[in-house]
């Protein structure tokens, strides 16, 4: 049954979350592991939290105690993640561009 309610809220929403971990990888192959390993584990961190319209309502704060990262790293991978229009940020929020 959990099965079935985890496909029913994920096909409800607007991204495919199989998509933003393979472009993810890809954007981050030419970095460091551990750059690479963080940038996944924002990614898994932000499906699991967005909301069902795809944003991400935590604070940077927040986002590095939950995640245990250093603000400057979460920063260079939030930076890298807007360049190549996955994600946005405005006024406090992190919203996943639609596909």
């Amino acid at each position: 049954m959990k099965a079935v309610e985890n496909n029913a809220s994920n096909s409800a929403r607007p991204f495919s979350e199989e998509k933003i971990l393979k472009e993810c990888r890809h954007y981050f192959s030419s970095e460091t592991a551990r750059t690479a390993e963080i940038a996944e584990r924002f990614m898994e961190y932000f499906i699991r939290n967005a909301s069902s319209e795809g944003v991400l309502f935590k604070t940077i704060k927040e986002i590095t105690h939950d995640l245990n990262i250093s603000h400057q790293t979460l920063t260079k991978v939030l930076k890298r993640l807007e360049e190549e229009e996955i994600i946005y940020r405005r006024n406090g929020i992190i919203g996943l561009w639609q596909e």
